[in-house]
């Protein structure tokens, strides 16, 4: 009768313990980042360089810089980051999406930048006559990182989709844009 009990003991804790009765706890949620962290990308023609005076923990400013061995006259682009950590946002002290830094656009206030949903920002920036010197800060743009919305360590992807680029000579070109890696932290 002794031997009947224990094994009836032994049977009701095994199975308690295989429907979970003392298994570990799950895992707790991963941590959410609060900020963004930019690495410049090795040198190239046009590029986005972190602005580090005009960013903030969670707002990544980020300049187009171009050439500095040519001249132009502007330029447009598509850029493309997921819709679910991050947002365009308007770069400090300015009023559109993309704000124009080198090229003058003979005085009319102009559209140069807009979100057209998707992740993706379409912006453009040319000067009415004349070309300026592209190795300069040409067109500055802003990511904001979504809140709650992003594990820590998560790299966030963004890239150009298309893009061209007027040439001092009025020749339109390919743009092709290095950016650099984007981390939430």
């Amino acid at each position: 009768m002794l031997r009947v009990k224990s094994t009836l003991g032994c049977a009701v804790l095994a199975l308690a313990v295989a429907c979970g009765g003392g298994g570990n706890p799950p895992p707790p949620p991963p941590a959410m980042a609060t900020a963004l962290a930019y690495t410049d990308p090795v040198s190239a023609d046009y590029r986005l360089l972190g602005n580090a005076a005009l960013s903030t923990p969670s707002r990544l400013v980020l300049d187009l810089v171009g050439p500095s061995s040519q001249n132009g006259q502007g330029l447009a682009f598509i850029l493309t980051a997921d819709p679910a950590k991050v947002s365009w946002v308007q770069p400090p002290n300015t009023t559109g999406l993309v704000q124009n830094l080198a090229f003058d656009p003979g005085g009319a206030v102009v559209l140069t930048g807009t979100d057209k949903g998707g992740g993706a920002l379409h912006g453009a920036v040319f000067r009415k006559a004349g070309a300026v010197p592209l190795g300069q800060p040409l067109a500055r743009i802003c990511l904001v990182l979504k809140a709650n919305a992003v594990p820590v360590n998560t790299t966030i992807g963004f890239t150009l989709t298309a893009g061209n680029t007027l040439s001092d000579t009025g020749t339109v070109l390919p743009l092709t844009l290095a950016t650099g890696t984007l981390v939430a932290k």
